[in-house]
Formats: C-alpha cells, structure tokens, sequence
C-alpha cells in the first residue's frame, strides 16, 4: 500500500504542475515560442505522467498480486488448517477404531480362551472315557476290572481273554477271580469228566464251574497271583487257606501246580498237591502206580498218590465222612487226622500285592 501511495502523490504533482504551467501562458499565445513551449511542457508532463502511470499500474498489478497470493495463503491456511483438522479426525477415528479393536481382540481372545478351556475339558472327559473303555479292553482280571471302580460283585466279561468271569469284589479287599465253585444247587455239575473238558473249563458261573485249565494258565502267567479257597464243612463251619504265589503251567507239561507260603486256620492241606500235574480219568499223570486216582475219586486235580486235599470230587448230597469220594480236606485235630466234607467251596486268585 506504501508504494501505491507514493505513485499517487506523483502523479498528483504532476498535474499541479501542468496546472501551474497553464497559469503562466498569456491569454492570447501568439507567437511561435509559446507553442513550442507549450508543446514541450505538454509533452514532458504526458511522459511524465505516462511514467506515473506504468509505475502506478506495475504497483497495482504489483499490489494485486499481491493480494491473490494473500488470499491463496489464505486458502492454503484454511486447507492445512482444515488437512490438520481432519488429520486430527482422522488418528481421533484410529484411535477410537483401535481402542474399539483391542476390546475386540480381549473379547475375542477371553471367549476363544473360555472355548478352548471347554474343549480341554470335553477332551479330557472324552479321553477319560477313551481310557477307561480302553482300560476295560484290556483288562486281564477282576483286578483290573476294580481300579476302573468295578466294585460290585458279579459276572464281568474279559474282552482281552474273551470270556466271563465271576468276580469277588466286596470280599476283602476286592479283585478277586473264582476258578472254581462248589455249591448246593438244584441241579449239581458233573465234576467227574475228561481231559478236554477240564481244559476248556464247564459249569456254570453262577452255580458251580471248573474255568478251565487253559485259561488257569493264561491267567497265572500274565501276572504273580495270590490264592484263597474258602470251604464249608457240612458240621463244623467255616475255613479258608491262603496260598502267597499261585500258577498253572502249560498243556504240555499238563497243567503242573506251583503255590506259595501258606496261611489260614486250618490244616495246610494243598501244599501236599505243589509240583504236581493234572490228571483226569483218561489222562494218568499222578505217582499212583497201582491205579489211576481220577478214576477212583472222580473228578480231576492234581494228584500226588491220591490227595490230602480233592475239591473237585462227588458233591455230598447226603455227608459221609468215609467216603473218599466226596469233597475233602484232610485237616488234624489234636493229634486225630480228620476229613473235612465239605458242602461248599471257593477258589478265588487274585494278583500278589507289588
């Protein structure tokens, strides 16, 4: 605006001046150097005032430009400001976006995490499941059965061995297998049968039954076995014998029997029978040399030359002390040698204690 102003109050003299030079002309300029004098004052004063003007307008085009590059800054600062402005928005909405993303992502992660702990869980109860259907496939004895929580006594079936078994698990300590059981029965089981039919085992387990010398050795070999037979004299009540280790070899040693340290409170009675092989009606395997005991005292076992102990005879239907065929345990009395009959009887194993 300064340089506008000053061109202005040049131009301004100028005309003063020109004014002031018209003053001094006579009223009748006649003569030829008035003319020239004032064609030339004329003339110098329009260049000077054409000098005036181009400046005057160079610092008008000047003064112009200057104004549109003052509004453009003005624009431009309006557009940073309003650039700055949304730049703010703009990390304002980034901030929120990403405030609002980590609630998210917790949100997300805690019910991914409840998720995969629900899972854990029905994994761990489908594994559980898995295992203990698994533990049951396997599962070689009534021991087993028991740490799965099979604690009720009755009929199990081994999937491992393929058979049924009846399992003692109140009795003590529980896990306990019967090999063998004799009872009063409506209908008594023959006990007095051959070679092959004591080797696949017969009677029914929920009566009387043999299970079987094969399976006797299946049995024993796969663990350490305990023995406990449980018998009933038809007179004087209840015994039992424990036997410490309890094994049957193979058919083709014939099923020999090897026990353990007895305990009980009656006669030891069994361990006349350790060592010896099994014999049947038509298969002699004992040391009688004058007869075959199975034939004589019916029924299969182990006999040496006859027994102390025979628990697979005659069931006693009517008690006889003197017949050596029915169910016997010889048993002392003071110094009196005693048969016990007896008209009931358990043999139950069960793995030895680790």
């Amino acid at each position: 605006m300064a340089g506008g102003a000053a061109v202005v109050v040049t131009v301004l003299g100028v005309l003063a001046a020109v004014h002031s030079q018209q003053e001094t002309i006579p009223e009748d300029p006649t003569t030829e150097f008035y003319v020239r004098l004032l064609r030339s004052l004329l003339a110098n004063t329009t260049h000077t005032m054409q000098d005036a003007l181009t400046r005057l307008q160079n610092n008008t085009a000047q003064e112009a430009s200057v104004r549109s590059l003052q509004e453009s800054l003005r624009d431009v600062k309006e557009s940073v400001g309003s650039l700055e402005r949304s730049i703010d928005n703009i990390r304002n909405s980034v901030d929120n976006g990403v405030d609002r993303t980590r609630v998210e992502i917790r949100t997300f992660r805690d019910r991914v995490s409840e998720e995969l702990a629900d899972l854990r869980h029905l994994l761990e109860d489908k594994t559980k499941g898995v295992n203990h259907q698994v533990a049951e496939m396997v599962a070689g004895d009534c021991q087993d059965l028991y740490d799965l929580g099979r604690n009720a006594s009755g009929v199990y079936h081994l999937e491992k061995h393929g058979r049924d078994v009846l399992c003692e698990m109140e009795s003590g300590d529980g896990g306990w297998l019967v090999v063998q059981r004799r009872a009063r029965v409506a209908v008594q089981v023959n006990f007095d049968v051959g070679w092959d039919e004591y080797k696949k085992g017969f009677g029914d387990v929920e009566t009387e039954f043999w299970i079987g010398n094969d399976f006797l050795h299946v049995l024993t070999n796969q663990k350490a076995y305990q023995l406990r037979i449980d018998f009933h004299d038809y007179e004087k009540g209840p015994y039992f014998a424990s036997y410490s280790t309890f094994r049957v070899g193979n058919e083709g040693s014939d099923y020999p029997l090897y026990i353990g340290d007895f305990s009980g409170n009656t006669t030891d009675a069994f361990t006349y029978h350790h060592g010896r092989s099994f014999s049947t009606k038509d298969r002699d395997n004992d040391l009688y040399s004058i007869g075959n005991c199975a034939e004589e005292f019916t029924g299969g076992w182990w006999y040496d030359r006859c027994y102390d102990a025979h628990l697979n005879g005659l069931f006693p239907v009517v008690p006889d002390r003197q017949d050596a065929k029915f169910l016997t345990w010889w048993a002392h009395e003071g110094e009196r040698r005693l048969p016990l009959v007896l008209d009931k009887v358990t043999m139950r194993i069960k793995p030895k204690p680790v």
